[in-house]
């Protein structure tokens, strides 16, 4: 096989691969004797027939099995050859290929940016807290009180405050139910803030096992685009009429809901996980505006294979098994886009800060990391340690743990102002 490489983009190879005819009829030997061994032909047994006559009859199917089995093996030879390294797969284009002649092809490797990250010491960055007030805690705790309420079943019509379980299906212009419609066991509670109006008034008064038909009004910020500013008709049948029963908030519902001795140490316990929440907004918070200033200051021109690459991984993450229709297409590309282009810019600058400032992380952090995420789900230790026996997902977390190390190396070497809500702002100069 000969090869020569050529840049072709900046961060952009192209492969231009030349593969004698003798080795390609050599394949082709190879490949046709497989076929051979189940090939049924007239006048033979099977496994019998000629060579020449395998190749002659499955002469298309030895063709295709050359290109999608023999052309992405030498391509991989000659990009390791070339020392270069793909970071989406590579894409094979103008492949000629006649019998008895050489096969030549060509294939484009985008390789990773190597950006060298400028002006990353000393990012301004505010940093603000907001500290957990006792109605924050008393909020919480209402809510759990609202979580762990029961339910008593009634005989008498809805009434306001009355949590109703129904089925419901929408019905089109002609009265017929759409069936991809139908939902079951929906819990709505009549007087709710969020209850659409018209919905509540619709099953006031209704009974256990009836049926009514209810017209509704969606507004134009719903929270489901696709119904914004529309109207729609259902039929909804009540299963249930229920009365919800709130615990007391004493000892006793500490106790019997969330083991603890007292009602004050679940309000302790509350205010810790506040905290802890309120800690992990903040520490969001400052992340994401450095790294927003540190892609600001350093313009990356990504290559476009490698967004679109990642692009269509997080659209297909996002839709599932459904088709993309390409008016679809269009719009999760516009939404998601953004976000795609953000944080590959991000990994690629954050790697240049740890390359620059020679950060690494080593085969005892990656194993270290492997324990903590065994340790936090006991039930599935197993099947994590088991995730990362592979090479490549044990480099994959070296990488993410490299870059978190990038990223808490920029936050020691910030010019942080510390603002806590209500209180006079202190700034905390740079490490140096």
């Amino acid at each position: 096989m000969k090869w020569s490489v050529r840049p072709t983009g900046a961060w952009q190879h192209t492969l231009e691969i030349e593969v004698p005819a003798e080795d390609v009829e050599h394949r082709l030997d190879h490949a046709a004797r497989g076929v051979q061994r189940r090939a049924v032909l007239p006048g033979f047994r099977r496994g019998h027939a000629p060579l020449d006559l395998v190749r002659q009859n499955f002469a298309e199917r030895l063709e295709q099995e050359l290109v999608e089995d023999f052309v992405p093996e030498l391509t991989g030879e000659a990009i390791e050859a070339a020392h270069l390294s793909p970071v989406v797969p590579p894409l094979v284009r103008n492949l000629k290929f006649t019998p008895g002649q050489p096969l030549r092809f060509e294939a484009v490797v985008d390789v990773r940016p190597e950006i060298e990250a400028r002006d990353y010491r000393g990012i301004p960055v505010r940093r603000e807290t907001r500290p957990v007030k006792d109605a924050a805690v008393d909020e919480m705790l209402e809510r759990l009180r609202e979580e762990s309420a029961v339910f008593a079943d009634l005989t008498r019509p809805a009434e306001r405050g009355d949590v109703l379980i129904v089925d419901s299906v929408r019905l089109d212009a002609n009265g017929r139910r759409l069936p991809s419609s139908r939902a079951k066991n929906l819990r709505l509670e009549l007087g709710a803030p969020d209850l659409l109006p018209e919905l509540e008034s619709g099953l006031m008064g209704a009974e256990t096992n009836q049926e009514r038909t209810i017209e509704v009004s969606y507004p134009a910020d719903y929270r489901v685009p696709e119904l914004a500013g529309t109207r729609a008709r259902y039929l909804v049948r009540v299963r249930k009429i229920q009365e919800k029963k709130l615990r007391p908030l004493d000892d006793n519902f500490a106790r019997e809901v969330f083991q603890l001795s007292s009602l004050d140490d679940l309000r302790s316990r509350v205010r810790a996980n506040l905290e802890a929440d309120e800690r992990a907004r903040v520490q969001r918070e400052v992340e994401r505006a450095i790294t927003d200033e540190l892609v600001r200051l350093n313009p990356v021109d990504l290559p476009e294979r490698l967004v679109q690459w990642m692009l269509e991984r997080v659209m297909r993450e996002a839709v599932g098994d459904r088709p993309i229709q390409e008016s679809l297409r269009s719009e999760l590309e516009q939404r998601y886009r953004p976000g795609v282009e953000r944080s590959l810019k991000r990994e690629v600058l954050l790697e240049s800060v740890a390359r620059r400032e020679k950060l690494e992380v080593g085969e005892a952090e990656v194993a270290a990391e492997i324990d903590r995420m065994a340790e936090a789900e006991p039930r599935h230790a197993a099947r994590v340690r088991a995730r990362y026996q592979s090479a490549e997902r044990r480099r994959a977390l070296q990488e993410s743990l490299l870059e978190r190390k990038a990223l808490e190396w920029l936050i020691r070497a910030a010019d942080i102002e510390e603002h806590v809500a209500g209180e006079r702002q202190l700034v905390i100069p740079a490490a140096r």
